[in-house]
Protein backbone atom coordinates (compact mmCIF):
# COMPACT_ATOMS: atom_id res chain seq x y z
CA UNK A 1 0.00 0.00 0.00
CA UNK A 2 1.37 3.40 -1.01
CA UNK A 3 0.30 6.65 0.63
CA UNK A 4 0.41 9.92 -1.32
CA UNK A 5 -0.18 13.31 0.32
CA UNK A 6 -1.14 16.25 -1.88
CA UNK A 7 0.07 19.41 -0.14
CA UNK A 8 0.79 23.10 -0.65
CA UNK A 9 -0.07 25.85 1.81
CA UNK A 10 -1.42 28.07 -0.99
CA UNK A 11 -5.12 27.74 -1.71
CA UNK A 12 -6.37 27.54 -5.27
CA UNK A 13 -3.36 25.69 -6.68
CA UNK A 14 -5.27 22.49 -7.48
CA UNK A 15 -4.67 20.32 -4.40
CA UNK A 16 -8.20 18.96 -4.08
CA UNK A 17 -8.68 18.70 -7.84
CA UNK A 18 -5.44 16.70 -8.03
CA UNK A 19 -6.35 14.44 -5.10
CA UNK A 20 -9.83 13.63 -6.40
CA UNK A 21 -8.88 13.03 -10.00
CA UNK A 22 -5.55 11.28 -9.39
CA UNK A 23 -7.34 8.87 -7.06
CA UNK A 24 -10.08 8.31 -9.64
CA UNK A 25 -7.55 7.79 -12.43
CA UNK A 26 -5.56 5.25 -10.40
CA UNK A 27 -8.81 3.43 -9.57
CA UNK A 28 -9.65 3.49 -13.28
CA UNK A 29 -6.47 1.48 -13.91
CA UNK A 30 -7.84 -1.34 -11.74
CA UNK A 31 -6.25 -0.41 -8.42
CA UNK A 32 -8.17 -0.03 -5.16
CA UNK A 33 -7.87 3.52 -3.83
CA UNK A 34 -8.89 5.39 -0.68
CA UNK A 35 -9.08 9.18 -0.47
CA UNK A 36 -8.64 10.68 2.99
CA UNK A 37 -10.12 14.18 3.17
CA UNK A 38 -7.92 15.89 5.78
CA UNK A 39 -9.28 19.39 5.14
CA UNK A 40 -11.94 20.60 7.63
CA UNK A 41 -13.56 22.44 4.71
CA UNK A 42 -14.35 18.99 3.26
CA UNK A 43 -13.84 20.04 -0.36
CA UNK A 44 -12.73 16.59 -1.50
CA UNK A 45 -15.83 15.08 0.12
CA UNK A 46 -18.05 17.63 -1.63
CA UNK A 47 -16.22 17.12 -4.93
CA UNK A 48 -17.11 13.44 -4.84
CA UNK A 49 -20.74 13.97 -3.88
CA UNK A 50 -20.43 13.19 -0.16
CA UNK A 51 -22.49 15.55 2.01
CA UNK A 52 -22.39 16.00 5.77
CA UNK A 53 -25.79 14.28 5.98
CA UNK A 54 -24.31 11.18 4.34
CA UNK A 55 -21.23 11.01 6.61
CA UNK A 56 -22.11 10.36 10.25
CA UNK A 57 -18.53 9.15 10.82
CA UNK A 58 -15.55 10.99 9.37
CA UNK A 59 -11.76 10.98 9.50
CA UNK A 60 -12.11 13.01 12.72
CA UNK A 61 -13.54 9.92 14.43
CA UNK A 62 -10.47 7.91 13.39
CA UNK A 63 -8.08 10.45 14.90
CA UNK A 64 -9.79 11.67 18.06
CA UNK A 65 -8.80 10.42 21.50
CA UNK A 66 -12.31 10.97 22.86
CA UNK A 67 -13.45 7.42 23.65
CA UNK A 68 -17.13 7.86 22.84
CA UNK A 69 -16.34 9.39 19.44
CA UNK A 70 -13.37 7.26 18.41
CA UNK A 71 -13.81 4.73 15.59
CA UNK A 72 -11.53 2.55 13.48
CA UNK A 73 -10.75 4.29 10.21
CA UNK A 74 -12.36 1.38 8.35
CA UNK A 75 -15.70 2.33 9.96
CA UNK A 76 -15.45 5.87 8.56
CA UNK A 77 -15.16 4.91 4.88
CA UNK A 78 -17.79 5.41 2.19
CA UNK A 79 -17.77 3.98 -1.32
CA UNK A 80 -17.68 6.50 -4.16
CA UNK A 81 -17.37 4.34 -7.25
CA UNK A 82 -15.78 1.11 -8.41
CA UNK A 83 -12.38 0.81 -6.75
CA UNK A 84 -12.65 4.24 -5.09
CA UNK A 85 -13.58 4.97 -1.45
CA UNK A 86 -13.36 8.05 0.74
CA UNK A 87 -12.87 8.79 4.42
CA UNK A 88 -14.78 12.10 4.46
CA UNK A 89 -14.18 15.19 6.55
CA UNK A 90 -16.18 17.81 8.39
CA UNK A 91 -15.60 20.95 10.44
CA UNK A 92 -14.93 18.94 13.62
CA UNK A 93 -11.51 18.13 12.20
CA UNK A 94 -10.45 21.73 12.91
CA UNK A 95 -10.72 21.05 16.67
CA UNK A 96 -8.32 18.11 16.59
CA UNK A 97 -5.09 20.05 17.14
CA UNK A 98 -6.40 21.61 20.34
CA UNK A 99 -7.74 18.26 21.49
CA UNK A 100 -4.40 16.49 21.01
CA UNK A 101 -2.03 19.33 21.90
CA UNK A 102 -0.63 17.55 24.96
CA UNK A 103 -0.21 14.14 23.29
CA UNK A 104 3.39 13.19 22.58
CA UNK A 105 2.54 11.26 19.40
CA UNK A 106 -0.06 13.74 18.08
CA UNK A 107 1.73 14.33 14.76
CA UNK A 108 1.68 10.59 14.03
CA UNK A 109 -2.04 10.06 14.66
CA UNK A 110 -2.93 9.54 11.01
CA UNK A 111 0.06 7.30 10.39
CA UNK A 112 -0.95 5.16 13.36
CA UNK A 113 -4.62 5.03 12.34
CA UNK A 114 -3.67 3.76 8.89
CA UNK A 115 -1.14 1.24 10.21
CA UNK A 116 -3.43 -0.18 12.87
CA UNK A 117 -6.50 -0.56 10.66
CA UNK A 118 -4.92 -3.03 8.19
CA UNK A 119 -6.65 -1.37 5.25
CA UNK A 120 -6.68 -3.30 1.97
CA UNK A 121 -5.91 -0.63 -0.59
CA UNK A 122 -3.26 -0.26 -3.26
CA UNK A 123 -3.10 3.51 -2.78
CA UNK A 124 -4.20 6.06 -0.21
CA UNK A 125 -4.45 9.67 -1.41
CA UNK A 126 -4.55 12.36 1.30
CA UNK A 127 -5.99 15.79 0.49
CA UNK A 128 -4.36 18.35 2.80
CA UNK A 129 -5.74 21.69 4.02
CA UNK A 130 -4.26 24.93 2.58
CA UNK A 131 -1.94 25.45 5.54
CA UNK A 132 1.20 23.98 7.09
CA UNK A 133 -0.25 23.19 10.49
CA UNK A 134 -0.99 20.12 12.56
CA UNK A 135 -3.13 18.31 9.97
CA UNK A 136 -0.65 18.76 7.13
CA UNK A 137 2.18 17.57 9.39
CA UNK A 138 0.15 14.41 10.06
CA UNK A 139 -0.36 13.90 6.33
CA UNK A 140 3.34 14.31 5.56
CA UNK A 141 4.26 11.90 8.35
CA UNK A 142 1.89 9.29 6.90
CA UNK A 143 3.08 9.74 3.31
CA UNK A 144 5.42 7.67 1.18
CA UNK A 145 5.16 10.32 -1.54
CA UNK A 146 4.31 14.02 -1.37
CA UNK A 147 2.91 15.69 -4.49
CA UNK A 148 3.13 19.49 -4.43
CA UNK A 149 0.73 21.10 -6.93
CA UNK A 150 2.10 24.40 -8.22
CA UNK A 151 -0.16 26.62 -10.32
CA UNK A 152 1.23 29.21 -12.68
CA UNK A 153 1.70 31.96 -10.11
CA UNK A 154 4.59 33.27 -8.06
CA UNK A 155 2.47 33.01 -4.91
CA UNK A 156 2.32 29.23 -5.29
CA UNK A 157 6.11 29.02 -5.35
CA UNK A 158 6.37 31.19 -2.23
CA UNK A 159 4.62 28.56 -0.12
CA UNK A 160 6.70 25.65 -1.35
CA UNK A 161 9.86 26.54 0.57
CA UNK A 162 8.03 26.35 3.90
CA UNK A 163 6.55 22.98 2.96
CA UNK A 164 10.01 21.69 2.07
CA UNK A 165 11.29 23.03 5.39
CA UNK A 166 8.58 21.06 7.18
CA UNK A 167 9.66 17.93 5.33
CA UNK A 168 13.23 18.53 6.47
CA UNK A 169 12.01 18.84 10.06
CA UNK A 170 10.14 15.54 9.76
CA UNK A 171 13.35 13.92 8.51
CA UNK A 172 15.30 15.17 11.51
CA UNK A 173 12.67 14.56 14.20
CA UNK A 174 11.31 11.17 13.16
CA UNK A 175 13.71 10.02 10.43
CA UNK A 176 10.98 9.90 7.78
CA UNK A 177 11.71 11.17 4.27
CA UNK A 178 8.89 10.77 1.75
CA UNK A 179 9.69 11.20 -1.92
CA UNK A 180 8.77 14.70 -3.10
CA UNK A 181 7.41 15.53 -6.56
CA UNK A 182 6.20 18.89 -7.83
CA UNK A 183 3.22 18.98 -10.22
CA UNK A 184 2.52 21.88 -12.56
CA UNK A 185 -1.21 22.70 -12.51
CA UNK A 186 -3.71 25.15 -14.02
CA UNK A 187 -1.47 25.66 -17.05
CA UNK A 188 -2.88 27.87 -19.82
CA UNK A 189 -0.76 27.41 -22.92
CA UNK A 190 -2.38 30.49 -24.50
CA UNK A 191 -0.62 32.88 -22.12
CA UNK A 192 3.04 33.81 -22.21
CA UNK A 193 3.05 34.14 -18.42
CA UNK A 194 2.06 30.50 -17.94
CA UNK A 195 4.85 29.42 -20.26
CA UNK A 196 7.39 31.55 -18.38
CA UNK A 197 6.22 30.21 -15.01
CA UNK A 198 6.38 26.61 -16.23
CA UNK A 199 10.00 27.11 -17.28
CA UNK A 200 10.74 28.65 -13.88
CA UNK A 201 9.20 25.65 -12.11
CA UNK A 202 11.20 23.27 -14.29
CA UNK A 203 14.45 25.06 -13.47
CA UNK A 204 13.69 25.01 -9.73
CA UNK A 205 12.57 21.40 -9.35
CA UNK A 206 14.42 19.66 -12.19
CA UNK A 207 14.13 15.87 -11.71
CA UNK A 208 11.60 16.31 -8.91
CA UNK A 209 9.04 17.80 -11.30
CA UNK A 210 6.55 15.32 -12.72
CA UNK A 211 6.42 15.24 -16.53
CA UNK A 212 2.64 15.52 -16.63
CA UNK A 213 1.25 19.07 -16.76
CA UNK A 214 -2.37 19.64 -15.69
CA UNK A 215 -3.94 22.05 -18.15
CA UNK A 216 -6.62 24.58 -17.31
CA UNK A 217 -9.91 22.94 -18.26
CA UNK A 218 -13.53 23.90 -17.57
CA UNK A 219 -14.54 20.24 -17.30
CA UNK A 220 -12.62 20.05 -14.00
CA UNK A 221 -14.87 22.72 -12.48
CA UNK A 222 -18.04 21.24 -13.92
CA UNK A 223 -17.19 17.80 -12.54
CA UNK A 224 -16.81 19.20 -9.00
CA UNK A 225 -20.22 20.88 -9.28
CA UNK A 226 -21.70 17.50 -10.24
CA UNK A 227 -19.92 15.72 -7.36
CA UNK A 228 -17.98 13.31 -9.60
CA UNK A 229 -14.44 12.96 -10.91
CA UNK A 230 -13.60 14.50 -14.28
CA UNK A 231 -13.01 10.99 -15.61
CA UNK A 232 -16.59 10.01 -14.82
CA UNK A 233 -17.90 13.39 -16.03
CA UNK A 234 -16.10 13.83 -19.38
CA UNK A 235 -13.48 11.23 -20.12
CA UNK A 236 -12.38 12.85 -23.39
CA UNK A 237 -11.72 16.26 -21.81
CA UNK A 238 -8.20 17.62 -21.31
CA UNK A 239 -8.76 17.43 -17.55
CA UNK A 240 -9.44 13.71 -17.70
CA UNK A 241 -6.63 13.05 -20.19
CA UNK A 242 -4.10 14.88 -18.00
CA UNK A 243 -5.06 13.09 -14.79
CA UNK A 244 -5.07 9.69 -16.49
CA UNK A 245 -1.55 10.50 -17.73
CA UNK A 246 -0.56 11.59 -14.21
CA UNK A 247 -1.82 8.29 -12.78
CA UNK A 248 0.20 6.31 -15.31
CA UNK A 249 3.31 8.35 -14.53
CA UNK A 250 2.89 7.71 -10.79
CA UNK A 251 2.29 3.99 -11.34
CA UNK A 252 5.33 3.66 -13.61
CA UNK A 253 7.46 5.71 -11.23
CA UNK A 254 6.47 3.44 -8.36
CA UNK A 255 7.56 0.36 -10.25
CA UNK A 256 11.04 1.83 -10.67
CA UNK A 257 11.63 4.17 -7.76
CA UNK A 258 9.52 3.27 -4.74
CA UNK A 259 11.58 2.99 -1.61
CA UNK A 260 14.21 5.44 -2.84
CA UNK A 261 13.45 8.83 -1.28
CA UNK A 262 14.13 11.91 -3.40
CA UNK A 263 15.78 13.26 -0.26
CA UNK A 264 19.10 11.44 0.15
CA UNK A 265 19.90 9.85 3.48
CA UNK A 266 21.82 12.27 5.62
CA UNK A 267 24.87 10.50 6.97
CA UNK A 268 28.16 11.65 8.33
CA UNK A 269 30.96 11.73 5.75
CA UNK A 270 33.36 10.82 8.56
CA UNK A 271 31.40 7.65 9.27
CA UNK A 272 31.31 6.71 5.58
CA UNK A 273 35.02 7.35 5.17
CA UNK A 274 35.94 5.17 8.11
CA UNK A 275 34.02 2.04 7.15
CA UNK A 276 37.00 0.16 5.74
CA UNK A 277 39.93 1.63 7.60
CA UNK A 278 41.84 0.09 10.47
CA UNK A 279 41.48 0.97 14.12
CA UNK A 280 44.87 2.68 14.05
CA UNK A 281 43.78 5.16 11.38
CA UNK A 282 40.51 5.72 13.23
CA UNK A 283 42.41 6.62 16.40
CA UNK A 284 44.69 9.03 14.53
CA UNK A 285 41.69 10.86 13.08
CA UNK A 286 39.98 11.04 16.47
CA UNK A 287 43.05 12.68 17.99
CA UNK A 288 43.03 15.27 15.19
CA UNK A 289 39.59 16.66 16.04
CA UNK A 290 39.29 20.42 15.84
CA UNK A 291 37.09 22.35 18.26
CA UNK A 292 34.55 24.45 16.35
CA UNK A 293 32.41 27.07 18.07
CA UNK A 294 28.90 27.78 16.74
CA UNK A 295 27.15 31.01 17.80
CA UNK A 296 23.64 32.42 17.36
CA UNK A 297 22.21 35.71 18.59
CA UNK A 298 18.54 35.14 19.44
CA UNK A 299 17.44 36.79 22.72
CA UNK A 300 13.84 35.62 22.39
CA UNK A 301 14.55 31.97 21.53
CA UNK A 302 13.57 29.17 23.90
CA UNK A 303 15.85 26.45 22.51
CA UNK A 304 18.39 26.14 19.71
CA UNK A 305 20.05 23.06 18.23
CA UNK A 306 22.90 22.62 15.76
CA UNK A 307 22.32 19.74 13.35
CA UNK A 308 24.24 18.57 10.31
CA UNK A 309 26.26 15.87 8.63
CA UNK A 310 28.46 15.59 11.71
CA UNK A 311 25.59 14.37 13.96
CA UNK A 312 23.34 12.62 11.43
CA UNK A 313 20.99 15.64 11.45
CA UNK A 314 19.54 14.55 14.79
CA UNK A 315 18.40 16.90 17.55
CA UNK A 316 19.43 15.81 21.04
CA UNK A 317 20.99 17.22 24.20
CA UNK A 318 24.48 16.85 22.75
CA UNK A 319 23.71 19.38 20.01
CA UNK A 320 21.70 21.85 22.11
CA UNK A 321 23.24 25.34 22.32
CA UNK A 322 23.75 27.04 25.69
CA UNK A 323 22.13 30.40 26.31
CA UNK A 324 24.01 33.37 27.83
CA UNK A 325 22.56 36.39 29.61
CA UNK A 326 23.23 38.77 26.72
CA UNK A 327 20.93 36.73 24.43
CA UNK A 328 23.53 34.85 22.43
CA UNK A 329 23.80 31.06 22.24
CA UNK A 330 26.91 28.91 21.85
CA UNK A 331 27.95 25.31 21.25
CA UNK A 332 31.43 23.84 20.83
CA UNK A 333 31.89 20.62 18.87
CA UNK A 334 35.01 18.56 18.19
CA UNK A 335 35.05 17.77 14.45
CA UNK A 336 37.48 15.88 12.26
CA UNK A 337 38.75 17.41 9.02
CA UNK A 338 36.10 17.39 6.31
CA UNK A 339 33.24 19.26 4.65
CA UNK A 340 29.92 19.47 6.49
CA UNK A 341 26.43 20.74 5.77
CA UNK A 342 24.58 22.10 8.78
CA UNK A 343 21.78 24.34 10.08
CA UNK A 344 20.42 25.71 13.33
CA UNK A 345 16.94 24.76 14.53
CA UNK A 346 15.59 27.77 16.45
CA UNK A 347 12.34 26.94 18.27
CA UNK A 348 11.52 24.41 15.57
CA UNK A 349 12.39 26.71 12.64
CA UNK A 350 15.28 26.00 10.28
CA UNK A 351 17.85 28.81 10.31
CA UNK A 352 21.05 29.30 8.34
CA UNK A 353 24.23 30.43 10.07
CA UNK A 354 24.16 34.20 9.46
CA UNK A 355 27.86 34.41 10.33
CA UNK A 356 28.75 32.03 7.51
CA UNK A 357 28.07 33.05 3.90
CA UNK A 358 29.16 29.67 2.51
CA UNK A 359 25.94 27.79 1.70
CA UNK A 360 24.63 25.23 -0.76
CA UNK A 361 21.19 24.25 -2.08
CA UNK A 362 19.94 20.90 -0.80
CA UNK A 363 17.54 18.24 -2.12
CA UNK A 364 14.56 20.04 -0.57
CA UNK A 365 15.18 23.18 -2.61
CA UNK A 366 16.29 25.15 0.47
CA UNK A 367 19.87 25.89 1.58
CA UNK A 368 22.36 24.51 4.10
CA UNK A 369 25.35 26.30 5.63
CA UNK A 370 28.70 24.74 4.69
CA UNK A 371 31.62 24.19 7.06
CA UNK A 372 35.07 23.20 5.79
CA UNK A 373 37.76 22.03 8.19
Amino acid sequence: MRTISVANQKGGCGKTTTAINLASAIADSGKKVLIIDLDPQAHASFGLGVTSQMADRTIYNALTDTAEKRRNIADCILNVSKGLDIAPSNILLSTLEQELKDKEDAVSKLHQAIAQSELKYDYIIIDCPPSLGFLTFNALRAADIVIVPIDMSAFSLMGVSKLLGMLELIKVKINHAPRVNALATIFDKRTKYSQIMLEEIKSLFRDQLLNTVIRMNVALKKAVAKGVSVIAFERESNGAIDHLALAQEILQQEEVKFGIAMVPALSSPIEDALKNVSQEITKSIETALKEVEFKVTAPGAKEIYIVGDFNHWKMNDECRLSRFDDGHWEKKLGLAPGRYKYKFVVDGEWTLDTQNNDREQNAFGTFDSILKI
